[in-house]
């Protein structure tokens, strides 16, 4: 705690520049960590652009498989075709969904008669 408020309280001249990098460079480092940590708590940081097959992908999107099929068959789905398999990639569906982002009621202005 000492060396924060030296740091904060430190007038930046050509002699504390280097001492001031290497206080944020620390801090930095440590936000890192704790977002890092957080991540994986959360299981956000797992490697989420790997190829899925149809049944991950409709799990993932909480729909039946059939559902899944048919917007594969309508091309309203991002996929991937190798031989006679349909793959996905997990990242690819969540950025599908939240490209549907429908808008709130309040976004939208109203207009009285």
């Amino acid at each position: 705690m000492e060396e924060i408020n030296e740091i904060e309280q430190l007038e930046l001249t050509e002699k504390t520049v280097p001492k001031a990098v290497g206080y944020l460079i620390n801090e930095v480092a440590e936000m890192r960590a704790t977002l890092d940590k957080m991540e994986k708590q959360l299981g956000l940081g797992v490697n989420k652009h790997r190829p899925i097959l149809m049944e991950q992908a409709a799990e993932i999107l909480q729909m039946k498989v059939g559902t899944v099929k048919r917007l594969v068959d309508e091309r309203n789905i991002p996929h991937y075709k190798r031989e006679h398999n349909v793959y996905f990639f997990e990242d690819e569906l969540i950025k599908w969904v939240e490209e549907s982002k429908v808008k709130m009621a309040s976004s939208y202005t109203y207009y009285r008669r």
